[in-house]
Formats: C-alpha cells, structure tokens, sequence
C-alpha cells in the first residue's frame, strides 16, 4: 500500500463516519473532498474541478427542471384526478395499480417528482376505500425507484454513473440501456410486493374509518405570555383536552415540572403540548398563550394563508441547526409551529431542537410563500398545493420538449445533453417560464455532490485505490467465479448506499469494478451496470429521498423498511445477478 492509497482511504473512511453521524450535510463533504485531493496534489486543480463542467451536471439539471416543470403542471393533476375515479376497492388491486403507474411515471420524471405527486393520490384513495395509506405509500415508492431505474433520466444516480464513465475513459450509458432490466425488476417487485405485501408491510396498521388518513402529531412550545388571563389558572382550565392535544411538560424556572391539570400557570411559563397539527393551529390564536419563538414573528391570520407539511430532505442546509435557527432563517412571513420526529415521545422544548433528516414540520403563511418552499431542494412539501387548469397547457409543452429531447439524444441526431439544454431554453425563450425560474427548480446540492463524489473517483483511479481494492475483491471472491464477483460488488454497493446517498455509493465503487474488471481480462461495462443498478435499486433504509417522502405520511418505522426492503432489494439483486451477463456479456480473457 502505497502513502497515496492509504491517504485516499482514510479520506473514504472519514467521510463515511461523517456522513453516517450526520456531522455535516453531503455536499459539504463532497466540496471538502474536492478541496482536499486538489490541495494535497493528487489531482490537479482542473482535474479536481472538471466534475462540476461535466456533461452530466448539465443533463441532470435539465432533467430537473423538465421534471420538476411535470410535476406542478396540470397533467400529473389530472392523472391524480383519473386514479381517485378509478379506484378498486380491493386493496390488492389498488396497491398493484398504483405501484404500476409509479413505475411508468418514473421512467419520465425522477422518482422523487413521481412519488411527492402520487402521496396525495394515494391518501385520497385510502380514505376512500378505508384502508391505512400505510398500506400503499411504501410500494408506490418502492416502484418508483423500481420504474427510475429502467431509463437514464430516471434517476440521479443512473445519470451520474453515466458521467463517471465518461470521465473514466469509458463509452457513456445509453438513455433506454437498462430498460429490459428495470423493466423485469419493476414487474417482478409489483408482483412480489401484491403478493407477499400483507406480511412484508406494517401489520398493525388501522384501516382509516373518520375520513383522515393522517394521525401524525406535532409537538410544540407555547409559552405563557406577560398580561395573559391564565397567570394563576390552572392548566385544566386551558382546554385543551377539547382539541385532543396532550400537555407533556411545563419548563419554567427552576426547571421542569410535570403537567399536572391542576398545576397552576405562571408568567413567562412554557407549555410542551402534543397534538395533530390542526389542534395546535388553534391553540396559536388562542390569546391566553403565545407560541414560543425566539424572534418576534407578526401574528398570522387565518384568512389568506395556508397550512403546510414539510420534510427536510437528506442534506438539509438546517441539518444540526435548531428549530428556531430554521425559523429566522425562513423568515417573519412563515412561521414554524410544531415539528414531529418519528420515535420522539419525550417532552423537549421545540426551538432547541436540532434537526435531523426526516423531520416534518408544521408551517403557517401566505400561501405563496408556502408554495415556494416546494422548489427549496431542502425542504418536500408533503401535500404539494394542486396546480390550477391554466398549468395544464404548460405541462403539455414541457412534455413535448422532453420527447423531443430523448427522441434526438436516442437517435444520435443530437448529443442528450444539447438535445436536453434545447429543450430547456426552448420552453425559456417561448415564455412557458423564466430563466431565473430554472434556478429554483435545480437541487443544487445534487449536483455540488455528484461534481465533487466523480472527482473522488477519479482520485481513487489515479492513485492506485480502485486497483488496490480490486485486488482485494479477486483476493476474496475471485476462486468462486465471477458471479460471485458480481455479486459481492453488488452487495458492497448496497451496503454503502446505507450511510451515504445512491449516487455517491455509485461513484465511489465504479473505479472499483472497473479495476476489479481489469484485473480479470473481462469487459467492464458488466460491472459498471451491477455497481449502477444496485445503487438505484437499494430499497434498505429510507435514506433515498423518495423514500423519505413516504416515512411520516405512512407512519412508517425504519425496521418497516428493512422487513420489507431487504427482501425487495434481494429480489432486484437477484435479478440483475442472472440478467446482466446475459444483456453484457463479462467477455472474460484468461491471461
């Protein structure tokens, strides 16, 4: 092992613990990554830096604007519309439809587009057939990632591989190469997951019986403000066993005490209540008590703004923040009331609160600014406001950009990142929306991560890392034949997409197995598609954002989704273990 290698894998190992711990959102690792190999003389400045001009980080961000274009338009909303009047009121049938068009809306539109589309279909089909959305919003997304994988616009990590070949000296993917295989894998998940979906899914979710599919609380702080008529009354007197909402504490000086109905109130104390998120609403225009805030926010009214429930996705800017940083930083005109957290039943005061991925919080404000926060790449709004019928028309236009962007990519007429970019600034240059708008509608941090994680690869080609793991990997598996081979760099990749993202995994194993290829005399192409498909098809942990869209809305556990993922990822694995040989032949040279 040379000093080179052994410094490119303590990085590895560094940033592995880093992003595990949550210390630091990704892109900061993969920006500190980039700054590291430049500094340290592995990579040249440019070398280090050429990941964030690719190719790639253009066709992705087209892809995000195009998809992201989709989802507000009125065409997802008259789909939703068609699915709610076609519902069956089998569950099995239900299920089995839905993850159907999850799967082909995918192969259009990202699978996290797809899945923040379909969550309100899904609970509005749920209360309608009485059955929890439980049931249903794991599979949907499950199939979403299912259907992403079968085109290379279908998810980031197909594309960033893609990019990474090409640096790597390596013929990029085709934009429908995988279309047999996410195909099979799509049809076989749905079938596996309507048959076996009663024992792999939750089992003691409720059926939905009062018409709400939602019975997420809040917890929330609320303090007794100076002058207010409940200074010397009792907690009782408050009410608010009226609203179903939970007192869990009183934090006052001195420290804290239990919420006792008859525990009298004093000046300046702060109550802990638990409650659904309409309840807390009320309670905030209640004007015995005052949400607990740390910066004055103006008092919002109720008659021109809007609710909303909002994720923080995986790399949040807030990520170790507290809940009150997050309020200065959305501002006076949107206002945090609550904030649930899956597992929390202890009593804490809210604005302390660091935040973690997954968080959902509970906002108030004008509805456009709520509306805006949709296009933040931080934050997934978990009701997304349904466009008006005017968008349908744009939706239309933005769909025939797209066909004709994977028409000419496809047919080699354009290269698919001019075709992709055309289609863009067609839609720019015609008025459907503009350029400013394009910077809204990118995840920035998406492509900070994916420029700085190929650069990591490259540095791993370079320095001798990949070949030096390679070798490790034939050390081990090599005497069982290259299936094993295969699969042992399939099961790695799963295993790193755990605490990193499905495209860093992806390009942080690709000059693996291009090495590990090398050193066998075989065709690396084979092992780029293993390393590839099995980060986009690691259904493990909900870490991927499409699954973390579906974790509070489905009240869904984390063991929930390795009862059922790791099965569903087996299943996949499986498959591309038998298919992939097949459609790329390994070509093995003895030498």
């Amino acid at each position: 092992m040379t000093p080179q290698i052994a410094f490119i894998l303590i990085l590895l190992v560094v940033a592995l613990v880093v992003l595990a711990t949550e210390i630091l959102p990704i892109e900061h690792v993969a920006l500190s990554l980039t700054a590291v190999l430049a500094a340290s003389g592995i990579l040249s400045a440019q070398a280090a830096f050429q990941g964030f001009a690719s190719e790639t980080v253009v066709m992705l961000a087209c892809v995000m604007v195009l998809s992201r274009r989709l989802t507000e338009s009125g065409l997802l909303a008259r789909l939703s519309t068609r699915l709610r009047r076609g519902d069956n009121p089998r569950p099995r049938s239900t299920g089995a439809w839905l993850m159907a068009v999850s799967a082909g809306l995918s192969s259009v539109v990202t699978n996290t587009s797809t899945t923040a589309v379909l969550i309100p279909v899904v609970l509005e089909i749920a209360r309608r057939i009485k059955v929890h959305p439980g049931r249903f919003l794991m599979p949907v997304a499950f199939a979403s990632m299912m259907g992403g994988s079968a085109t290379l616009i279908g998810t980031s990590t197909n594309l960033a591989a893609s990019g990474v070949l090409s640096r790597l000296g390596l013929p990029p993917f085709g934009v429908f190469e995988f279309a047999l295989v996410g195909l099979t894998v799509s049809v076989a998940g749905i079938i596996m997951l309507t048959i076996l979906g009663p024992w792999l899914l939750p089992a003691n979710l409720p059926a939905v019986e009062d018409g709400s599919g939602d019975t997420r609380h809040f917890m929330a702080t609320f303090k007794v403000p100076e002058g207010s008529p409940s200074i010397g009354r009792t907690l009782g007197e408050l009410g608010l066993d009226t609203l179903a909402v939970t007192a869990l504490a009183i934090s006052r000086e001195g420290g804290r005490v239990a919420a006792h109905p008859r525990r009298k109130l004093l000046e300046t104390d702060k109550i802990i209540l638990q409650g659904q998120g309409d309840a807390l609403i009320k309670i905030t225009h209640d004007p015995r008590l005052g949400l607990d805030l740390d910066h004055p926010a103006q008092r919002v009214g109720t008659s021109h703004h809007t609710l909303a429930e909002v994720i923080l996705m995986p790399g949040t800017r807030w990520l170790g923040h507290s809940l009150n940083a997050a309020r200065a930083g959305l501002g006076p005109d949107l206002r945090i009331v609550a904030l649930h957290r899956s597992g929390q039943t202890a009593a804490a005061l809210v604005g302390r609160m660091r935040l973690k991925t997954g968080d959902i919080l509970l906002l108030e404000g004008p509805r456009d600014l709520v509306e805006r926060l949709d296009r933040d790449p931080d934050l997934s709004l978990l009701m997304p406001p349904q466009p008006g019928p005017p968008t349908q028309r744009e939706g239309i236009y933005t769909l025939a950009a797209l066909l004709f962007a994977v028409l000419a990519g496809t047919t080699g007429v354009l290269p698919f990142s001019v075709a992709l970019l055309l289609a863009v600034m067609a839609l720019v240059l015609t008025g459907r929306f503009s350029l400013e708008d394009t910077f809204g509608m990118i995840s920035w941090r998406i492509l900070i991560l994916i420029g700085g994680m190929s650069s990591f690869g490259v540095a791993m080609q370079v320095s001798g890392t990949a070949s030096w793991l390679a070798a490790g990997v034939l050390n081990t598996l090599g005497d069982f034949g290259p299936l094993a081979v295969l699969l042992g760099l399939g099961l790695l990749t799963i295993l790193l997409t755990q605490p990193m993202s499905n495209a860093a995994a992806a390009l942080t194993l690709l000059p693996v197995a291009i090495a590990v290829a090398d050193q066998m005399g075989a065709d690396p192409r084979p092992f780029a598609v293993m390393v590839t498909l099995s980060a986009s098809l690691s259904f493990v942990a909900p870490f991927e954002p499409a699954l973390l869209l579906v974790y509070g809305p489905g009240q869904y556990r984390l063991r929930d989704f390795l009862r059922a993922g790791v099965p569903v990822t087996l299943l996949s694995l499986g498959i591309l273990l038998v298919m992939i040989p097949m459609l790329w032949p390994l070509g093995i040279v003895m030498r």
